[in-house]
């Protein structure tokens, strides 16, 4: 049991038989390590040298043979505690490799009105800015009733949004809302809305389909994006 216990604090198996073995016997030689731990001797030399770079052991030499001796128990705390401040200053080391580890996208799928209401209340409840671009009037067609309600909804949380409508569209906007327009060459079937770290397409085909991506790259690029037709666009 005790062997195990020493094997939760950083010691191997055999570490710990060489250790628990010094300690009950004093001061041993490897030849003796070894009969007493069942060891291989050449084995039992290389976990000694991992122990004595522990500080778990010391040697000294009588008569031409060397003789390793267990240091004192507490040196196991002292030696944990090296190892935390250790990990400790790590750290930060390991967790910028999880940062920088690939990032996971996950892509849902939501169809007909009902599922374009639910990405509408997403963005409420999201509470980030919004940007928009190809919008052509179409949600007004379709849920006219819930986006007066999700227009009071952003003006209650103060949610700004950006929208780039193509020309000639009817627009309901918000209280922070600004409105500039695109040609009318811009107008395709679908619309593309970001908002933190998400993107949404929704194809405006009956039986209406809207694809939500979650991805901060993705949502990156696409304000880049929004940005650069934005400074194109006209009010």
């Amino acid at each position: 049991m005790l062997m195990e216990n020493l094997s939760e604090y950083g010691l191997t198996e055999q570490e710990s038989k060489i250790y628990t073995d010094l300690l009950a016997y004093d001061e041993l030689s490897a030849s003796q390590l070894s009969k007493n731990t069942k060891i291989n001797r050449s084995v039992v030399y290389s976990h000694i040298e991992s122990l004595i770079n522990k500080g778990l052991v010391s040697y000294f030499i009588r008569n031409n043979v060397k003789y390793f001796k267990a240091a004192n128990p507490e040196n196991i705390l002292a030696y944990l505690k090296e190892k935390e401040a250790k990990l400790i200053a790590f750290l930060p080391k390991l967790k910028q490799i999880k940062k920088s580890k690939t990032e996971e996208i996950s892509v849902e799928l939501y169809r007909g009105v009902e599922g374009a209401i639910t990405i509408l209340k997403d963005i409420v409840k999201a509470k980030k800015e919004v940007f928009v671009i190809g919008y052509a009037g179409q949600p007004e067609e379709i849920l006219p009733i819930y986006l007066k309600q999700y227009i009071r909804q952003i003006n209650e949380n103060k949610i700004k949004e950006k929208i780039l409508a193509i020309k000639g569209a009817e627009v309901f906007t918000g209280e922070h809302t600004e409105v500039r327009y695109l040609p009318k060459e811009f107008e395709i079937p679908t619309s593309t809305t970001v908002y933190g770290n998400k993107v949404v397409i929704v194809v405006y085909a009956k039986p209406y389909f809207s694809v939500l991506i979650n991805s901060k790259d993705i949502a990156e690029s696409y304000k880049r994006f929004f940005s650069l037709l934005w400074q194109t666009a006209k009010k």
